[in-house]
Order: C-alpha cells, then sequence, then structure tokens
C-alpha cells in the first residue's frame, strides 16, 4: 500500500462523485423552479415535485458523504508516514485521520445536514418552499465553488505528494516530516477535530431554519412562524455553544505559543454567538408589544453574521483563514 493506492482512490472518488454532485445541482435548479412555481400559486402539484426533489437531493447529498467517507478510510489505510529516527518525535509513524469536513467538504457537509434539517420542516408549504429556494442556492454554491470531488481534498493531496517526492529524493525529508507531524497532531488526528465543526456545521444547518422562518414572518405576520424560528434555534444555539467550548481546550493545545484569541474567526464567532443569546433573550418578551417583529428582524440580523463569520475564513488572515497574510 502506497502512493499509487492513494492517487487510485482519489481518482475513484472524484469520478464516483462527480455524477452525483451534477445530479444534485440538476435536482436543485428543478426544486427552486417548483418552489417558486407553487408560491406564485401555480398549484400543489408544484409543492408534491419540490417535495420529491427535496428527499431525492437529500438522499443524493448522504451517498456522496459515503464516497467521501470511503475515500477517507483509503487515505487512512494507503497512507502511512514514517518518521526519521533523526527527528526524534514520540512516535516513530503516524496515519491521515482526516476529518470529513474540511476543506471544500465542510460546505458540502453543511449544506447536507441543511437539507435533512429542512426535511422535518411539517405543515407550512410555503415555508418549506421558501427553504427549497435556499438550499437550491446553497447547493449550486457547493456545486460552483466547493466541489469535494473536482479536486478532492487539494491541501492533503499536496502534503501527501510532498511526502512521497520527498520520500524518493531523499530531499528535505526531515523539514517535510517535521511539518507533517504537527499538522497530522494537532489538525487531522487531534480528537477535537471530530467534534468541534461538525457541532457548528449542525448548528449552522438548523439555525437556517431559523433564519427562513423570521424572514417568512415578517412577510405573512403570521406568529406561527416565530415559533418555528424559535424550535430551531434552541437546538442550534446549544451546539454553536458546545462547539465553541471544545474549540477553547484545542486552541490552547495547537496554538500555545499564538495570540490565537485575537483571531478574526474567533472574534466573529463570539459576536454572532452573543447576537443569538440575545435573539433568544429578547423572544422571552415577545408577547409584549409587537417584539415578535423585533425579534424576526434579529433572528434574521443573527443569520447574517453567522455568513459572515463563516467567510471570515476566506476574506482575512488568521490562524483559521486560508489567506496567508
Amino acid at each position: 500500500m502506497g502512493f499509487t493506492e492513494y492517487l487510485a482512490a482519489r481518482e475513484f472518488a472524484s469520478n464516483t462523485g462527480q455524477p452525483v454532485i451534477t445530479y444534485i445541482f440538476v435536482l436543485a435548479l428543478l426544486q427552486c423552479i417548483f418552489a417558486i412555481l407553487f408560491l406564485r400559486k401555480k398549484g400543489d402539484r408544484y409543492y408534491e415535485y419540490l417535495i420529491k426533489c427535496l428527499y431525492v437531493g437529500t438522499g443524493l447529498y448522504i451517498l456522496g458523504f459515503m464516497v467521501i467517507i470511503l475515500f477517507h478510510i483509503q487515505i487512512y489505510n494507503t497512507v502511512l508516514i514514517e518518521y526519521p529516527a533523526g527527528l526524534q518525535l514520540p512516535v516513530e509513524s503516524s496515519r491521515f485521520a482526516v476529518p470529513l469536513w474540511i476543506e471544500s467538504e465542510k460546505l458540502y457537509f453543511w449544506a447536507m445536514v441543511a437539507s435533512v434539517f429542512a426535511l422535518t420542516v411539517k405543515g407550512r408549504k410555503e415555508l418549506l418552499s421558501f427553504l427549497g429556494i435556499i438550499l437550491s442556492v446553497f447547493s449550486s454554491l457547493v456545486f460552483f465553488f466547493s466541489n469535494p470531488f473536482k479536486d478532492p481534498l487539494p491541501i492533503v493531496n499536496g502534503e501527501i505528494t510532498r511526502w512521497y517526492a520527498a520520500l524518493a529524493g531523499n530531499d528535505n525529508i526531515y523539514q517535510v516530516a517535521g511539518t507533517l507531524y504537527g499538522r497530522i497532531t494537532y489538525y487531522y488526528n487531534a480528537t477535537y477535530m471530530w467534534a468541534h465543526p461538525p457541532l457548528l456545521f449542525i448548528a449552522y444547518a438548523s439555525l437556517i431554519i431559523t433564519f427562513a422562518a423570521c424572514v417568512y414572518m415578517l412577510m405573512s405576520h403570521e406568529r406561527v412562524y416565530d415559533e418555528i424560528a424559535y424550535r430551531y434555534a434552541k437546538p442550534g444555539y446549544i451546539l454553536l455553544t458546545a462547539g465553541m467550548l471544545i474549540g477553547y481546550p484545542w486552541a490552547l493545545e495547537a496554538w500555545k505559543d499564538s495570540a490565537w484569541w485575537w483571531d478574526p474567526k474567533i472574534s466573529g464567532s463570539i459576536m454572532m454567538w452573543v447576537l443569538y443569546s440575545a435573539y433568544l433573550h429578547a423572544r422571552i418578551y415577545v408577547d409584549r408589544g409587537k417584539l415578535w417583529r423585533t425579534t424576526a428582524l434579529l433572528g434574521i440580523l443573527c443569520f447574517v453574521s453567522l455568513v459572515f463569520t463563516y467567510l471570515l475564513t476566506y476574506i482575512v488572515p488568521g490562524i483559521h483563514s486560508v489567506v496567508q497574510p
């Protein structure tokens, strides 16, 4: 087992997953069309088509995720990093236990979980149709900008390729091995990596429902949408809080020599958490006057801050960022 087997697994993941995500994109377009037609009072049959697209699309997301899981298992089984004795590391070798929500896979994971959450919304056809439009946009963003099958795990692939190139040419092998040890120990194989990001993305998926319900409450003035928004905000807030708390000991371990608490992504996350805390607190007084409208606006602002916090990874340099300082 080695580099050749790894490359074969990567090619298989790309060739198998690319048709799946293409079908997801096509279904997303149909889903959007059916949702718009239903909202324009063109008939309940379009709502039935929309529901079918949602179910099939969610199933395809899960199928694609199975391909991702298989690819990650193959990485673990085929790639072995054996450290040179001169590095004096506490272990002699390591394998890549790569989490399932890094690089281009994280937006895919978020979209998949959001689709699952959307299927739990019952009884409000207009809200689910609006969610269908949101999820269609989401799927389009995944297809064009975060396709996990077009170039599977490019950063991981670059690190594995550099390792085998250094191994073959015996060139700079100590530096490459030392760098990989840090990446594997404090990132790929870190226990926190298997809890911190997925909790956040599942929270984000739940809070998409809250956002959509807040928007629809302002449009329809029906208080039932406030109840739906609150119902999904509660688990979203709990998971968001848990995910952020789990990230704290990980930061102490991985970035102990850095001023990680000034990272823009961490600062943005704290502000987002404060806004959602304010939303849940404000809803205690929702029956006083017209405060329900204020809570709806606050719920929308919360989601704007969530999207902004996610985008900070790509637009502002920092320890979470893909942008170089």
